[in-house]
């Protein structure tokens, strides 16, 4: 299978939203990158590489249930010994990355590809990828892994096959896939929404209340992704904003 990444394609590097041309450009020098989603209410957080397709013909790598900086090391470990020669075949059992207990190297059945893993959808223009998944021990805190190797449709229930509530979009005027305006940190997962502006014009804006925000372009789903709680100001009418104030309330009014 070819890779048919943005890297390789013809394609209009300024098509890419904000946060995918920074994910080309570690891809670019460094060989892949890593998204790290973190954890969400119900929802456990997880990592997964972006570009391992793209550089070294392996499949991607994914984890999930455990701290999402530790996850992220981990993903870039693995990278690190598949450039050195590992091969990610399943059922293969990688020592010496999680301290004290094997990794096992699991398929990921494609249904799952856009709710978990919608960057590197994008990155390869929406064309498949091989993924794995690196699956731990679950010793005590059962259920914070899914069985991606089978198809969503047939995973027993569980907050893994709501994961739709993750990614469609309630949003008055604005499918999931539509760009809207995000500061850089709500963009890349590092603050949390403080501020939704729902524009005059139906445009959306993410902000995450710091006195000066960069803004950037994301697509609607990866917000809602990662900050799903913002589905509550969906119905937010036109000209107005929510905001969190000091003691965590959200307050409505007209734009100013």
């Amino acid at each position: 299978m070819n890779c048919e990444c943005w890297l390789c394609s013809d394609d209009d590097p300024a098509e890419m939203d904000e946060y995918l041309r920074d994910i080309a450009w570690h891809v670019k020098s460094h060989g892949w990158s890593v998204v790290a989603l973190p954890e969400e209410a119900e929802y456990p957080g997880w990592a997964y590489s972006v570009g391992m397709w793209h550089t070294m013909g392996a499949p991607e790598v994914c984890v999930f249930g455990l701290r999402v900086t530790d996850m992220h090391h981990w993903v870039n470990r693995v990278g690190s010994l598949v450039h050195e020669g590992l091969s990610l075949r399943p059922g293969t059992s990688i020592d010496g990355v999680l301290a004290g207990y094997p990794l096992t190297v699991r398929p990921v059945h494609p249904s799952w590809h856009p709710d978990l893993f919608a960057y590197g959808l994008d990155f390869y223009r929406e064309r498949p990828m091989p993924m794995v998944q690196l699956e731990w021990p679950e010793l005590t805190s059962v259920g914070r892994q899914p069985s991606l190797w089978l198809p969503k449709d047939d995973h027993p229930p569980s907050l893994w096959t709501r994961l739709d509530l993750l990614v469609d979009s309630p949003f008055a005027g604005a499918a999931a896939d539509s760009l809207v305006l995000g500061s850089r940190r709500v963009i890349d997962g590092s603050a949390p929404v403080a501020g939704v502006i729902h524009g005059a014009d139906g445009s959306w804006c993410f902000l995450d209340g710091s006195e000066r925000e960069e803004l950037g372009m994301v697509h609607l789903r990866h917000v809602v992704a990662d900050h799903p709680y913002v589905c509550d100001f969906a119905d937010l009418p036109l000209g107005y904003v929510a905001r969190q104030e000091a003691d965590g309330n959200w307050s409505r009014s007209r734009v100013e």
